[in-house]
C-alpha cells in the first residue's frame, strides 16, 4: 500500500506542535483574556435570550447557539469585550470555521467590520460554500 510522502519543514521553523504551543503561550489562557466566571454568567444569560445560531438562521437552518462570539475581536479591549452590541450567538461550527475565516479576511483588509456578523452577505456566502 502506498503511503503519503513526508512533508518537508525546515528544522529552524520547529514542529507544528511547537508553533501551536508558542502561539498559545503568547495568547494566554482564556481566563487571562477575560473569560472569567463573570463572562460565563453573562454569556449564559445572553444565550438564554438568544438561543439560536444567527449564522445557521441566515441559511435557513436551526441550530442552538453554544458560543457567544465577539463580532469585532476585542483584542483585550475591556469596553469592546463587554459591549453586548458586539456579541452574537453562534454554534461551534460557525464560531470555529466560518468566523475564523472571516476574521482572517478582515485582518487582511478584504472585509469590513459589518461582514464579521454571521448573518452578513459575506458570512452567508462562506457558510454555503463550507456546509453545502
Amino acid at each position: 500500500m502506498a503511503s503519503k510522502p513526508k512533508s518537508f519543514r525546515p528544522s529552524h521553523l520547529g514542529t507544528v506542535q511547537q508553533s501551536q504551543r508558542d502561539y498559545e503561550a503568547r495568547r494566554g489562557s482564556a481566563r487571562e483574556r477575560g473569560y472569567t466566571a463573570r463572562w460565563d454568567r453573562a454569556a449564559a444569560a445572553f444565550k438564554r435570550d438568544n438561543p439560536l445560531c444567527i449564522g445557521c438562521e441566515a441559511v435557513d437552518r436551526v441550530e442552538l447557539a453554544s458560543v457567544v462570539d465577539h463580532i469585532i475581536p476585542h483584542k483585550g479591549d475591556d469596553v469592546l469585550f463587554w459591549d453586548q452590541a458586539n456579541w452574537q450567538p453562534c454554534c461551534t461550527k460557525h464560531h470555529d470555521i466560518v468566523k475564523q475565516q472571516l476574521e482572517r479576511q478582515y485582518e487582511q483588509g478584504l472585509l469590513n467590520a459589518a461582514d464579521l456578523r454571521l448573518n452578513s452577505k459575506a458570512a452567508v456566502h462562506l457558510t454555503r460554500i463550507i456546509f453545502n
